[in-house]
């Protein structure tokens, strides 16, 4: 690496943080999250949803509170209602730090039309006596049962 590399960096990192719109980008940022992932559990938890995020910042993430076999599928409702996660994983998501309070209460939207939808197609039944140990132990059965049978 050229000894070049990291001083031109920092003189273009210290440019671009003088610039006020960048600035204004991270003024309140951690309250402003903080605060949006509070409105959409609140709305998950208004629906009676069983699922609410957290989150680093701009970086969240799905988690379920009901234990189920098919929380992996949440992410394709998300995709019908045009909100595509990463690929790592079946549910995180990074928003862009310029995301405005208008276009976040459009995806929150979204995310709750995505749980009542699948709420409606029967994916979040669950029995009382699941766990997630007994989910796990089901399905670690029925694979073994599948790779024996003849």
């Amino acid at each position: 690496m050229s000894v070049f590399v990291l001083p031109l960096l920092l003189f273009y990192l210290v440019k671009l943080h003088r610039r006020p719109e960048i600035r204004d980008l991270y003024r309140n940022l951690d309250d402003r999250w903080n605060r949006r992932a509070a409105a959409l559990n609140q709305r998950f938890r208004d629906v009676g949803a069983p699922v609410q995020v957290a989150h680093l910042s701009t970086v969240w993430t799905f988690l379920y509170t009901r234990p189920s076999r098919y929380h992996w599928m949440f992410q394709f409702y998300l995709r019908a209602e045009g909100i595509a996660l990463s690929w790592v994983g079946s549910g995180r998501l990074i928003f862009s730090l310029d995301l405005s309070d208008t276009d976040f209460e459009e995806i929150t939207a979204r995310m709750v039309r995505a749980a009542q939808a699948m709420d409606r197609d029967g994916w979040w039944w669950s029995d009382p006596v699941l766990t997630q140990r007994s989910i796990r132990r089901t399905l670690l059965s029925e694979m073994v049962r599948e790779i024996l049978a003849p």
